[in-house]
C-alpha cells in the first residue's frame, strides 16, 4: 500500500510515525505466538498504531426522556468505534502498511462525564508477490489470521455493531423489592436479549456492507441503567472481523501455513 501524507495525521502520530522511520526497529504489541503466526502467514510488523477519541457520554438535555438519552449514547459509541477505528487505519496507511492485526478497543473514564476510547493493534505489511488491494483490519491475533488464511479465508475489516433498547414497567418493583426473593427480573432479561439481538443484527449490516462473505465475533459488551426501579435502559456492542473466501481448495496456497492446522490431533 502506498504511505499516506503524514502532514494530514495528529501531532502525536506524526511523532510515533517519525521515530519508526529514524530509529530503524520496528515495534509491535503482537504476542509471541501472534508474531510467529504473523510471520506464517507472511505479514511484518511495520509499528503498532493507534486512534483516539474523547466524548461526553452523560446525560445531556438533547433528549427529553430517559429513552432518548440512551439512543444519544448509543449513537455517541457507535461514532466513537468508527472514528478511533479511522485514525488508527490513517495511521496504518502512513506507515505504508497493507494491515493491522489484533485490534483492541479500550474505554477509560476521564472525569465521569468524559470517556476515552482508543483503537490500538499493529501494522503489518505483506512480504509476498500479490499484495492486498486494499488495508484490511481485525482484531484476531496473528495466530488466527493464519489459520483463517489456510482455511481460505481473508479477513477485511473489523466490523462493529451497537444497539440500544429501553422498557418501563411499573410492576418490576414487586420483583426487585427487598421481600421479593431470588428470582428472575423479567423486564431487564427481556430488554438485554433484544439490545444483544440487535447490537448483531447491525453488525451484520456492517458485514454486508463491505461485501465480506461472513464474520467472527470476537467481543460482547453490554451496559444497562435501572431507573429509579420502574425501568431498564441498556446498550450493546458487538464488535468482530468480517472475512471474505479467496481460496476453495482443501490447502491454503501458501505453503508455510502448514505450520499452522485448523484441526487438532
Amino acid at each position: 500500500m502506498p504511505k499516506r501524507d503524514v502532514r494530514d495525521l495528529p501531532p502525536a502520530a506524526r511523532a510515533r510515525i517519525e521515530r519508526f522511520e529514524a530509529s530503524g526497529p520496528k515495534t509491535s504489541l503482537l504476542s509471541v505466538p501472534g508474531a510467529v503466526g504473523a510471520e506464517a502467514a507472511g505479514f511484518t510488523p511495520v509499528g503498532e498504531v493507534m486512534g483516539c477519541v474523547v466524548q461526553q457520554v452523560g446525560w445531556t438535555a438533547l433528549g427529553q426522556w430517559a429513552t432518548d438519552q440512551v439512543w444519544l449514547l448509543a449513537d455517541t459509541l457507535r461514532e466513537g468505534y468508527a472514528t478511533a477505528l479511522g485514525r488508527l487505519t490513517e495511521e496504518a496507511s502512513a506507515l505504508g502498511a497493507d494491515g493491522v492485526l489484533d485490534i483492541r478497543f479500550t474505554t477509560t473514564s476521564l472525569d465521569g462525564t468524559a470517556q476515552e476510547l482508543v483503537a490500538m493493534g499493529t501494522a503489518v505489511r505483506a512480504e509476498t508477490a500479490q499484495r492486498p488491494g486494499r488495508l484490511f483490519t481485525t482484531d484476531l491475533p496473528g495466530q488466527d489470521v493464519g489459520k483463517l488464511m489456510q482455511a481460505g479465508w481473508v479477513p477485511v475489516r473489523v466490523a462493529v455493531g451497537v444497539a440500544a433498547r429501553g422498557r418501563i414497567d411499573n410492576t418490576m418493583q414487586l420483583q426487585t423489592g427487598f421481600w421479593a426473593g431470588n428470582l428472575e427480573v423479567d423486564t431487564p432479561t427481556r430488554v438485554v436479549n433484544q439490545v444483544r439481538a440487535a447490537a448483531r443484527a447491525e453488525f451484520a449490516r456492517a458485514i454486508r456492507d463491505c461485501g465480506a462473505d461472513g464474520g467472527i465475533v470476537s467481543d460482547l459488551r453490554l451496559r444497562t441503567w435501572p431507573v429509579q426501579e420502574v425501568a431498564v435502559y441498556a446498550i450493546a456492542s458487538v464488535i468482530g472481523t468480517a472475512i471474505a473466501r479467496f481460496h476453495d481448495g482443501p490447502a491454503a496456497p501458501t505453503g508455510a501455513l502448514k505450520i499452522l492446522p485448523l484441526n487438532r490431533s
